[in-house]
């Protein structure tokens, strides 16, 4: 009993909370993906360059076959060659793994977050409750365990671990830092975009507070440099096939306008639903960290945010998760201090002593719970639905390959699934599917969102509002696939555009109608 005792004595309370937080983190992340058959919202572009590399026998291709439009087959591929080395060695199905990959890698950003918050922080307890936070925040989870996470789960793992190693490059002198920062650096890169330049964002302020002195200069030489070198096979490869056009293209979408400006001053940056305890939190913790003259964690808030707003809400948590633990493990200590009449005001007493803070803590960790179930219960509305597939697969064996669509379902181009999985399961040209784009030269993207959303809005028009946006875009098409869109949480009818459009486009013989199921409408134009 005595040797349990003491063994028990031993346990680190960090390592408790740990695995408390990946068992719940996993638990949210993994409890819609295991009661659906099919990727959450986005994979489209990604299920169709999977398969363009492994037809091209694991060669980068020049142009990916997804939509027939020629987009430059310049994204990072790293995922894609993971993906289709797990088919070949596993026959692990493609939409499976699009499925279950990405929730999996978002999972075991938690325990890499534990590395980074038990390297930065001193505070034990502060390091226990910014995992916590990291693990509820709904922005380290909602896009990544998506279909599109493929690519953005991995990445935001990579670069944890990169940010990880970076700190020991400039705090410590081991050979093997400056091995690992170049290799998980080079990882994020070959993984995503927006992850890549976020973590370069992070690493030169990493440089200036810890690394700016003659080793540090050396060091990150020497890293870029192994950087470089490890991601050479992809950059070359897309400069000597496309120039630096894709690279520009893509740099063009990180969103920097009024919108997301007011959205930093709002410090609306958590995703959270209801209660916005931890984006308060934070918001204290900034001015708290500034009254200490800790200027690191703010200079590096903000610095992600400039690097690319659109972005920013996903890799700015792991500031958020340090402000927000480092405010509230300060009100835990005033709050025991209070109660408990102690003279101690430095903060560095043992936490929740007092049954006022220990109550707070447990309000706070359930209202974080909440906040996280919903938004995944949220995510319910934007998945594939069986009528969908059904009608993709009428489409794939009833037209003709050089078939034209518009696709309508009233929702924003990026969360949506129909028009996304749409050029990748019925192998037709989605005319407002906008994925893709980010890469294309030739094409703004914003553009191309403002183009499709402005169609999204016909579905509650008649026919003539299509011909007038075709007419001012110069659009030629051959079929409209309408997917009629839930107006309330009560009722589910057509929509006034489904009765106008075929009520007019019917009697005048401009199109008829060649498919309908429960959700879904075909229509072929005649004219």
């Amino acid at each position: 009993m005595r040797n349990k005792s003491r063994i028990s004595n031993n346990i680190d309370p960090a390592i408790i909370f740990l695995v408390l937080a990946t068992l719940l983190g996993g638990y949210i992340r993994f409890f819609l993906i295991l009661q659906s058959d099919f990727p959450l919202n986005d994979g489209g572009l990604f299920f169709t360059m999977t398969k363009d590399l492994i037809a091209n026998n694991f060669h980068l291709p020049l142009t990916t076959t997804y939509n027939h439009i020629n987009i430059p087959y310049a994204y990072p591929p790293l995922m894609f060659y993971l993906t289709g080395v797990l088919i070949d060695i596993t026959s692990w199905n493609l939409i499976d793994i699009l499925r279950i990959l990405p929730a999996l890698f978002s999972v075991i950003t938690i325990p890499a977050f534990y590395l980074l918050a038990n390297s930065l922080i001193n505070n034990k307890f502060q390091v226990i409750l910014a995992t916590l936070i990291f693990t509820f925040i709904p922005a380290t989870f909602d896009w990544l365990i998506m279909g599109g996470g493929l690519t953005r789960s991995p990445a935001f793992f990579f670069a944890i671990l990169s940010l990880f190693f970076i700190y020991r490059l400039y705090t410590r002198n081991h050979i093997q830092d400056i091995l690992w920062t170049a290799f998980f650096s080079s990882l994020t890169i070959l993984s995503h975009p927006d992850t890549a330049l976020h973590t370069a964002a992070s690493a030169l302020v990493f440089f200036c507070f810890y690394g700016r002195n003659k080793k540090g200069v050396i060091k990150s030489i020497i890293v870029v440099g192994g950087i470089l070198l490890g991601t050479a096979p992809w950059w070359y490869t897309v400069i000597i096939n496309h120039g630096i056009a894709p690279f520009i293209s893509a740099g063009k979408t990180g969103d920097f306008n009024v919108g997301m400006i007011s959205q930093f001053l709002n410090f609306n940056l958590t995703r959270e639903y209801g209660l916005k305890t931890i984006g308060t939190t934070a918001l204290i913790g900034i001015f708290w960290y500034l009254s200490k003259r800790k200027y690191f964690i703010p200079i590096w808030t903000i610095i992600i945010f400039i690097s690319g707003p659109r972005s920013a809400p996903l890799f700015i948590s792991l500031c958020i998760a340090f402000l927000a633990s480092y405010s509230l493990s300060n009100i835990f200590q005033i709050f025991d201090n209070m109660v408990l009449r102690s003279e101690d005001h430095s903060f560095e007493g043992e936490p929740l002593n007092s049954k006022i803070s220990k109550g707070l803590f447990l309000l706070l960790l359930s209202q974080w719970f909440y906040s996280a179930m919903a938004t995944i219960i949220g995510l319910s509305t934007i998945i594939l639905t069986k009528p969908d597939i059904n009608a993709f697969d009428w489409i794939k064996y009833n037209t003709l390959p050089e078939s034209r669509f518009l696709v309508l379902t009233a929702k924003s181009p990026l969360s949506d699934p129909v028009s996304e999985w749409f050029p990748a399961l019925t192998e037709r040209t989605s005319i407002n599917t906008v994925q893709g784009f980010e890469w294309d030269s030739n094409r703004s993207f914003n553009e191309s969102l403002y183009i499709s959303s402005e169609l999204q809005n016909c579905i509650y028009f008649t026919y003539h509002c299509i011909e007038s946006w075709a007419e001012e875009n110069q659009i030629v098409f051959d079929y409209i696939y309408i997917h009629l869109p839930v107006l309330d949480a009560d009722h589910e009818i057509g929509s006034p555009f489904e009765s106008a459009f075929g009520d007019l486009s019917l009697s005048k013989g401009i199109t008829e109608i060649i498919y309908k199921n429960d959700d879904v409408s075909i229509y072929k134009v005649l004219k």
